[in-house]
């Protein structure tokens, strides 16, 4: 009896697995035919005006600018603390690895800010 109770569990289960029907996901919904192709007709990238493609890229260049611009203010910045900690004095272990540090933001800001 509980044999053929598991076997009739099993084949209703499956048999409701079956029975669904595949579905498709095209962007956030879903159906139960594939998704359509690319719509025919220009693409989006060829509508796109020149002016505004000029304007995104003064806009791009003008965000790097600044970003560039804020990493040498922040060197700057970082290399006004050291130099004041080293003469505010401390252990002499602390001064070497501070001088160091001093070194290196001076590099730094050589290279990248100049």
């Amino acid at each position: 009896m509980i044999r053929l109770m598991l076997v009739c569990a099993i084949a209703f289960a499956s048999s409701a697995a079956l029975a669904q029907k595949k579905m498709y996901r095209c962007g956030n919904q879903f159906q139960e035919r594939p998704c359509e192709g690319p719509k025919s007709g220009a693409s989006a990238a060829a509508q796109v005006d020149p002016q505004q493609q000029q304007e995104s890229a003064a806009r791009r260049l003008e965000r790097e600018q600044a970003i560039h611009q804020a990493k040498c203010a922040n060197y700057a910045d970082e290399l006004a603390d050291i130099d004041r900690r080293i003469k505010a004095g401390a252990d002499q272990e602390v001064v070497e690895q501070f001088k160091r540090r001093q070194k290196e933001m001076r590099i730094r800001i050589e290279h990248t800010c100049k």
